[in-house]
C-alpha cells in the first residue's frame, strides 16, 4: 500500500470518523477538515508507521498542508 494511501485511510478513519468524509484528496486542504489534536494524531501515526522523527523545525503547514505534502515530507525523511 503507498503512503498516500495509508495516510489518507488513517485520516478518514481515526481522524474524522462521523464527519460525513469518507475521502480525501491528495491535494485537498487538510488544515481545513483537521485540527490541532488530528495532526498531532497524525504526527504520531507517521513516526512510528514510518519510523522517523518530526522534530520542531518539522512543525510547517507546508509538511502537513495535505497528503500529497505529507508523502513528500516521508520521503524526504527516508520513510
Amino acid at each position: 500500500m503507498s503512503v498516500a494511501v495509508e495516510v489518507e485511510s488513517f485520516i478518514v478513519t481515526e481522524i474524522l470518523p462521523g464527519r460525513g468524509i469518507d475521502s480525501v484528496a491528495p491535494d485537498d486542504d487538510l488544515l481545513e477538515v483537521v485540527d490541532s489534536l488530528g495532526i498531532v494524531e497524525l504526527i504520531a501515526f507517521l513516526e512510528e508507521k514510518y519510523r522517523i522523527k518530526v522534530g520542531d523545525d518539522d512543525l510547517d503547514p507546508a509538511n502537513f498542508g495535505s497528503i500529497d505534502s505529507i508523502v513528500a515530507f516521508v520521503a524526504s525523511k527516508g520513510g
